[in-house]
């Protein structure tokens, strides 16, 4: 994908911001609102100009982005548990009931102190991006996130 334009001019700003702030949608409609959103209003806005094909590209490729993130580490979490609990009551059959207690402490311990704060974070992190985007937007530059997989091009 070629280099974002070097400013947006005042009559794409609107649609530039209302593309990085479609992701609102998620909180009317959890799970998938947050990234209906940006896909909607690319779509919408894609054809007027380059710029706002690309801030749209931009939008949906994050959105995805930290859809996956958050699956990957999600199913992570749910694996690491679920092998402690067969661990733990494996353990606990085999005639070692201390192997179990550990099992539980060390998966509440990983949870709480690993992947809690973790999926915090990519709770919060497009929240705050989103915010920058507006932010660089408002002042007629483009924003390109971090941490995207630049999925559509």
């Amino acid at each position: 994908m070629a280099a974002p334009s070097p400013f947006i001019p005042e009559s794409e700003r609107t649609p530039v911001l209302v593309t990085h702030l479609s992701p609102l949608l998620g909180f009317v409609l959890p799970g998938i609102g947050a990234l209906l959103g940006p896909v909607a209003a690319w779509l919408y806005y894609r054809d007027r100009s380059r710029l706002l094909d690309e801030q749209g590209k931009e939008a949906v490729n994050f959105q995805i982005s930290m859809w996956i993130y958050s699956t990957v580490i999600g199913l992570v979490a749910f694996g690491l548990f679920s092998l402690g609990l067969i661990g733990g009551a494996v353990g606990s059959a085999a005639g070692q009931p201390g192997v179990g207690a550990f099992a539980v402490l060390g998966l509440f311990s990983t949870f709480f102190l690993f992947f809690l704060p973790v999926l915090l974070v990519l709770g919060l992190l497009p929240l705050i991006l989103m915010l920058v985007a507006v932010i660089q937007v408002s002042a007629g530059k483009p924003y390109r996130y971090p941490l995207t997989l630049r999925l559509l091009r």
